[in-house]
């Protein structure tokens, strides 16, 4: 049930508490390769136009040296955050290598071979090789094929007033920190139970080229003869050919509390683990990974969501979740929408906020392992599957239900929201965004993932789809008007990153990098007051 309680409704008429819904925070980060005009990924160096990848806050790179990242700064309104998103890549379409444009979707283009694929690079220093090396071993783990995969990745949280506000009603004497973290956990539970509705109403990659597969698929159709399609597929990217890992099927992480969750993390940074032992971590003069472990790092978890909380210098991420508490959820299951030039829309984005706020205050009980088969099943099937006339979802001590059943009951949950927070904002953006994605369920063409499907199966191809769209898309990039204000900050951005970076360079001078990965692995993982804690 995703009702909102009684006391939270009452809770919610008070009109300073409402107030706080509209302190939402919002960060979007956008993914892109850069393709050649042949339809390649770029061999070209990140543009040096751009800036440093090391030290630019808004412009690097993800895996790929040809994969570019774009990341807003968080804003209190979607046209913000949507604005300073197309910014970014307007300005990064104008200043590619001659010929290159940018690639509007999630799964990749034609893949000549796993060698035409580089890896990022950062530059000469300790904490530059160490990007590197850590995206080396992403490939030795994962293949470098399945890092090509793109995405957008909506940064959300909640005002500190809100939290606050809720906290003063709670009984558990906690600390508002502590009641913050549980409640953004909450939230991410919530993600987990009704998160395949994210990928009916947004997911856009129910093709793919045949490059990124070593062989065919037994459940994939065949178009053409470079392409593969799910007939009723809405998210490739978030099916097991896309982010998956038996290493990490196999991890004890859960979001039942902040405790759980920093115990079964810490586990996974600290226990080497067969399969990558045999890797090996140095070899021939040269290193392949950062460690043996489960994770080499935090950010290597994959999931549809993460909580989250921004460093300190030289901080873990899990040290400053320990310390501080969580500030946000990264909900990582969006599919870049190709029929978008910047990838995400208006309406999503209304919907998102209304989405998370809702299921952030709803209530949410802890996850057992045995809800916990099911709901990834219902992932993998909506992922598969999801616009299948009458899909019946698989349920966890329920009866049947089907998938526009439930779509509709949830939506039907979330109009009180969506009505308070256009009470709250102006407008009626959040309840029209929840009416256009109702009709969805009514109408699985009007899907993204149908209309792509539609438009590469005219075309043929989904290369050739995708390649059309994504030269159109950077062309009109490339035209939108830059005022000279606004110019002149990308311009002082990338300045600012170039020298940063030169700073850190010559700070350099004669490190040892293998002293100093030696002793990142050799860091404690967990700062001595937050294990006093425990």
């Amino acid at each position: 049930m995703t009702k909102l309680s009684e006391a939270t409704l009452k809770l919610l008429t008070d009109e300073s508490v409402r107030s706080g819904l509209a302190a939402l925070r919002v960060g979007i980060e956008k993914e892109a390769l850069r393709v050649s005009s042949e339809g390649f990924m770029s061999s070209h160096d990140h543009p040096d136009a751009l800036g440093k990848t090391l030290t630019h806050k808004f412009i690097t790179t993800d895996f790929s040296e040809a994969q570019a990242e774009f990341i807003t700064p968080t804003a209190n309104t979607v046209k913000e955050s949507l604005d300073f998103l197309k910014e970014l890549q307007a300005f990064a379409a104008r200043n590619t290598e001659a010929g290159e444009y940018l690639w509007n979707s999630s799964m990749p283009p034609e893949i000549q071979s796993d060698e035409s694929i580089r890896v990022a690079q950062y530059g000469e220093s300790n904490s530059a090789q160490i990007k590197t090396l850590y995206r080396k071993g992403l490939a030795h783990r994962y293949g470098k094929r399945m890092q090509t995969i793109s995405g957008i990745h909506y940064n959300f949280s909640i005002s500190e007033s809100l939290w606050s506000a809720f906290h003063e009603q709670c009984s558990s004497g906690g600390s508002l920190q502590d009641f913050r973290s549980a409640a953004y956990l909450g939230l991410i539970r919530n993600l987990q139970r009704h998160g395949w509705l994210v990928l009916y109403l947004f997911g856009a990659s129910p093709a793919l080229d045949r490059s990124y597969l070593a062989k065919p698929h037994p459940t994939l159709s065949v178009l053409g003869e470079d392409t593969y399609y799910g007939e009723y597929a809405t998210s490739l990217r978030m099916s097991d050919l896309g982010y998956t890992s038996v290493v990490q099927s196999e991890l004890d992480i859960h979001f039942n509390s902040i405790c759980e969750y920093i115990e079964g993390l810490r586990g996974a940074l600290a226990t080497s683990v067969q399969q990558y032992e045999q890797i090996g971590v140095f070899e021939e003069g040269d290193y392949k990974q950062i460690n043996t472990h489960q994770l080499q790092l935090e950010n290597e978890l994959y999931g549809s969501a993460r909580p989250k909380r921004n460093t300190q210098d030289g901080e873990r991420p899990i040290a400053a979740l320990c310390r501080r508490g969580v500030e946000y959820i990264e909900l990582r299951s969006l599919d870049i929408n190709p029929l978008n030039p910047i990838g995400i829309g208006e309406q999503q984005a209304y919907f998102l906020n209304t989405f998370l706020t809702h299921l952030a205050l709803a209530p949410s009980p802890c996850i057992e392992a045995a809800e916990q088969l099911a709901l990834n099943d219902q992932q993998r099937m909506v992922a598969w599957q999801g616009r299948l006339p009458d899909l019946v979802l698989p349920t966890y001590g329920a009866g049947e239900v089907t998938l526009r059943e439930a779509g509709n009951n949830l939506l039907d949950d979330m109009r009180h929201t969506a009505e308070m927070m256009d009470d709250v904002y102006g407008g009626t953006g959040h309840i029209d965004a929840l009416n256009a994605q109702a009709a969805k369920l009514d109408d699985p063409d009007l899907t993204p993932s149908a209309q792509i499907l539609k438009g590469v199966k005219q075309n043929g191809s989904y290369a050739g789809f995708i390649a059309e769209l994504s030269k159109n898309q950077s062309d009109h990039l490339k035209a939108l008007p830059l005022s000279a204000d606004r110019l002149k900050f990308q311009e002082a951005m990338v300045a600012q990153s170039k020298a940063a970076y030169e700073q850190i360079e010559s700070r350099q001078g004669s490190n040892n990098f293998d002293r100093f990965l030696d002793s990142q692995n050799k860091t404690d993982l967990l700062p001595p007051e937050c294990l006093g804690e425990r």
